[in-house]
């Protein structure tokens, strides 16, 4: 065989493994893949495994599908009162629309996606926190003002093809010339506050005393009238059974009435002179039966 044309036979098979292998690039199951033909965009790959291109011609962009996270540089920021404070936050975010991610943001990576979010977060942050007090940064409305925040960067980053998945400011710090009148004024609003709940507390604790005692007056009143009612029945019935003895023992009730009048009238310091024919000489001289 001619050595020239074996070389060229080897040459052509070389250049074709080569042109083949460039031609072939792999998308693996946590990217996505822009092909793109002198600069414009021709396909994208979501799916994994092994894709082709024209080598030379056409390029490939790879993207990360799975969260991204990026830490903000400090932000600074006023309340509504002009209060400055110093705001920290960070962004977790997904590329969803390669295609409208690469038409929209220069440089189209990762570089560029983290300046475009730092100028989200940042318009995001000095518009809400402007609007909130330092009070409400401080109270359970501050869930309120990340929710907003988050929002708004959310709504802002889908134009560019991006899917925020969290915003969350990690730090608040007042700058230090602000903090002595604030904590000043928290610890007003700590006092004010603990004044009214015990003035609260001691007008409930009044209204408590006086139902106690209205309805302590309400059962002792009824108490005393049931007991005059039981008092009475009682004394009804002791009339009663008395007059029915008396009614059937006449010198029984005579004897008793006499001796209940002479118990009325002496005492120990009374001297009396009876007659042996007197009833109550006849009954205390009476001799019980053996």
């Amino acid at each position: 065989m001619n050595p020239i044309k074996s070389f060229g036979a080897l040459l052509t098979v070389g250049g074709a493994v080569t042109a083949l292998l460039l031609s072939m690039f792999v998308v693996n199951i946590t990217e996505q893949a822009v092909v793109l033909q002198f600069g414009e965009l021709q396909k994208i790959h979501t799916a994994p495994g092994l894709k082709f291109r024209i080598p030379l011609i056409q390029d490939v962009i790879f993207y990360e599908k799975r969260a991204l996270a990026y830490d903000l540089p400090t932000i600074d920021a006023y309340t509504v009162e002009n209060k400055k404070i110093m705001v920290d936050a960070y962004v977790r975010y997904k590329i969803e629309d390669a295609i409208q991610f690469y038409k929209s943001i220069s440089p189209a990576n990762e570089s560029g996606a983290k300046s475009r979010l730092a100028d989200f977060v940042r318009s995001a942050v000095l518009d809400i926190i402007g609007k909130a007090s330092l009070s409400q940064l401080l109270s359970a409305d501050r869930a309120d003002i990340m929710g907003k925040i988050q929002d708004d960067v959310a709504l802002k980053a889908k134009r560019v093809g991006l899917n925020i998945v969290d915003v969350r400011i990690i730090r608040t710090e007042l700058q230090l010339g602000n903090r002595a009148s604030v904590f000043d004024r928290m610890n007003s609003d700590l006092i004010r506050f603990a004044k009214e709940n015990r003035a609260k507390g001691e007008e409930e604790s009044l209204g408590i005393r006086a139902r106690a005692d209205t309805e302590r007056a309400t059962i002792m009143a009824k108490s005393e009238e049931a007991s005059r009612i039981i008092k009475g029945a009682a004394d009804a019935e002791v009339i009663t059974v008395t007059n029915n003895a008396f009614s059937k023992d006449l010198d029984l009730y005579h004897m008793l009435k006499s001796l209940e009048a002479y118990e009325k009238t002496l005492t120990p310091e009374t001297n009396v002179i009876l007659s042996t024919s007197s009833d109550f000489f006849k009954i205390i001289n009476t001799q019980p039966k053996s």
